[in-house]
């Protein structure tokens, strides 16, 4: 599926308030029915043995109330144009004055609906200009209130809106960067590997040892095949992965012979534990690399077990070792750092990843994961 395409980090924060202008009007006027109705209710209470009409009184209030909410989806955009602006004094007086003209408009609109509805009937309703100069200490007071309420939930909308597109950037950022480092490794295993594999065929042919020959020729086959055409999720069951490194390691042993012996130690209960796509290949390949540089027989033990809840994966060398003075954030090549960067990125601080000397001399890779198994089948290279 493709990632939809989100506006940079500027685009994002100056963005405008997305909203639906008729949504808002029927939610803003529901609210003002709401407030309508318990204002009226509470009047028609305190005024009961008057003799009023109890429909006027709901009708006068509801429909006042309801200017508010016509005007809600202007006022939303232009509190989220205020936390856009910054502190201006231009833009907060701007808002002020549509302030003060909203409020005028509505004590006018009110006046005028008291004039219509003459709420307390049988009592002689007022005049126009009675009805504005009676309301100014009350409906003035309410509408800056109400006016101030909605600048302040247009600038929080606005920030939130804005909060959850640079999140979704983010995130799409990372899954992008995520993805090609996947695709860099996938690539890193081709040219030497390939070139170093392809010697190694022609040196047995050139002994005339064709079995052999065929039989690294085949398995370089499957494994590039396996490279290209294997599951392309960031996370693929333990199983997959091994699967993938035996054989890898098989052609390595291959053309090492006699100098390289690989040990597995893989707890079954562990296969079926999700791990990151090609996480131990660049781990065992580093291993073979330095371990079999020299001239004495190398051995490379490889481990997955389940410890205290959490997956221990281990790839252990008795070759050169690591340089004096070697850190992983300042010394590693591409795949122990690739290898790094997307544990930081899957796992955050549920994954640890070590590389150190080993206890009896080589050196020691370590990785730490959450053991969650998936909930799917373990699936297998083909």
């Amino acid at each position: 599926m493709a990632i939809p395409q989100l506006p940079p980090n500027d685009d994002i924060r100056a963005g405008r308030l997305d909203i639906d202008t008729a949504r808002t009007t029927l939610v803003g006027c529901g609210a003002a029915l709401a407030v309508g109705a318990a204002v009226a209710t509470q009047v028609y209470l305190s005024m009961l043995g008057h003799g009023h009409s109890f429909l006027r009184m709901l009708g006068w209030h509801a429909a006042a109330w309801c200017f508010w909410g016509v005007a809600a989806a202007f006022v939303l955009r232009l509190g989220d144009r205020l936390s856009r602006g910054g502190a201006s004094a231009r833009l907060f007086l701007y808002a002020a004055a549509i302030g003060c003209a909203l409020c005028t408009a509505h004590m006018l609109f009110a006046a005028q609906l008291s004039v219509w509805f003459q709420p307390f009937i049988p009592i002689p309703g007022p005049t126009f200009a009675q009805a504005f100069i009676g309301q100014l200490p009350s409906v003035l007071l309410s509408d800056g209130l109400v006016f101030v309420l909605l600048l302040v939930a247009g600038n929080a909308l606005g920030a939130h809106q804005r909060g959850r597109l640079l999140e979704r950037r983010e995130a799409r950022l990372e899954v992008e960067l995520a993805r090609a480092q996947l695709d860099a490794l996938r690539l890193e295993i081709h040219p030497h590997f390939l070139f170093n594999t392809l010697n190694s065929i022609a040196a047995l042919i050139r002994v005339k040892d064709t079995g052999q020959a065929l039989e690294m020729v085949l398995g370089l086959s499957e494994l590039m095949r396996a490279t290209v055409d294997g599951p392309r999720d960031h996370l693929v069951p333990l199983a997959t992965e091994i699967d993938f490194v035996r054989r890898y390691a098989d052609l390595q042993r291959a053309r090492f012979a006699d100098r390289l012996e690989i040990t597995w130690d893989v707890d079954e209960t562990a296969l079926a534990v999700p791990v990151p796509t090609l996480l131990l290949q660049p781990l065992v390949e580093n291993a073979i690399r330095h371990g079999a540089a020299g001239p004495k027989r190398c051995r490379v033990t490889i481990s997955a077990r389940l410890e205290s809840g959490r997956l221990h994966l281990r790839v252990i060398d008795d070759g050169i070792g690591l340089p004096d003075g070697f850190e992983l954030t300042r010394d590693a090549g591409t795949g122990l750092s690739n290898t790094a960067s997307r544990l930081r990125q899957l796992y955050g601080s549920k994954a640890s990843f070590e590389v150190r000397t080993a206890a009896g001399g080589g050196t020691a890779a370590e990785v730490m994961l959450p053991s969650t198994p998936v909930g799917a089948p373990v699936r297998t290279i083909a």
